[in-house]
């Protein structure tokens, strides 16, 4: 049973202190990769380097919706060269959030386009932030259909915005929540989401799952996430992580 990381920040300053530990410790908890997203220059310029020094992490570029407000042209050169390099698989976490700041929508809007753009120009996938945007996110997302195939990070919608994004031939990755007593929508996402689109992710050191919810969380907490969702789709852990092992490796070409 060898379980990958689907999304997990690695490079957070969260990590400092014991990153390279907790990174060749991976093996011992049949952890065979890790997917490291990026939310601005800096940080991507740091998930590349890491990816280069180690063989089980993978990098992903992009400019979070948190941090558009001062993004710059230079900023979008640097992130295609960054894209480049053979360790990254993906463009992201990029999106569209409106859940702490609504008042630069078209910015957001904007800077999404310009790196979905760059990505099908890169032929790459995307790992996409949604929050409290699910209206703009797909609509924006549907004018990219054929073009585009995206991991949707952390997802939180309902059991009918999957259905929409399975069926454009996206990924539904879900995390730590869903092992929390009181999140009936996810659960829900959880049980009906077909297996060949699921993936598994920490979302670390965010999204703790139980029963570490107190704790940092960190890419060998995995195990929860799967434990959990193969419980609500009564299926063999085995089975769950074999398929979403399978379906990481095929989004990222791993």
């Amino acid at each position: 049973m060898k379980i990958i990381d689907a999304h997990t920040h690695i490079t957070d300053k969260a990590f400092d202190k014991d990153r390279d530990f907790i990174i060749k410790d991976l093996e011992n908890f049949n952890i065979k990769a890790i997917i490291n997203p990026s939310e601005d220059i800096e940080t991507s310029i740091k998930a590349v380097e890491l990816s280069k020094d180690y063989e089980n992490v993978y990098a992903a570029v992009g400019i979070h919706p948190e941090n558009v407000d001062n993004v710059k042209e230079e900023d979008f050169i640097k992130l295609e060269e960054l894209a480049k390099n053979e360790k990254v698989v993906a463009i992201g976490e990029i999106g569209l959030d409106y859940y702490w700041k609504d008042d630069n929508k078209e910015l957001q809007k904007k800077v999404f386009i310009r790196q979905i753009e760059l990505a099908i120009k890169l032929n790459l996938p995307l790992v996409i932030h949604s929050r409290s945007a699910a209206g703009d996110t797909i609509e924006i997302l549907e004018k990219y259909k054929d073009k585009v195939v995206c991991q949707m990070h952390a997802f939180g919608d309902s059991v009918e915005m999957m259905e929409r994004y399975v069926k454009l031939g996206f990924y539904i990755s879900i995390g730590g929540v869903v092992t929390f007593k009181n999140s009936r929508k996810i659960k829900e996402v959880a049980k009906s989401v077909p297996l060949d689109r699921l993936l598994i992710e920490t979302d670390a050191p965010y999204l703790t799952p139980e029963p570490y919810r107190s704790l940092r969380n960190d890419p060998r907490k995995i195990i929860e996430v799967a434990r959990e969702i193969s419980n609500i789709k009564d299926i063999k852990l085995d089975k769950l992580t074999k398929n979403t092992t399978r379906n990481t490796e095929r989004l990222f070409n791993i």
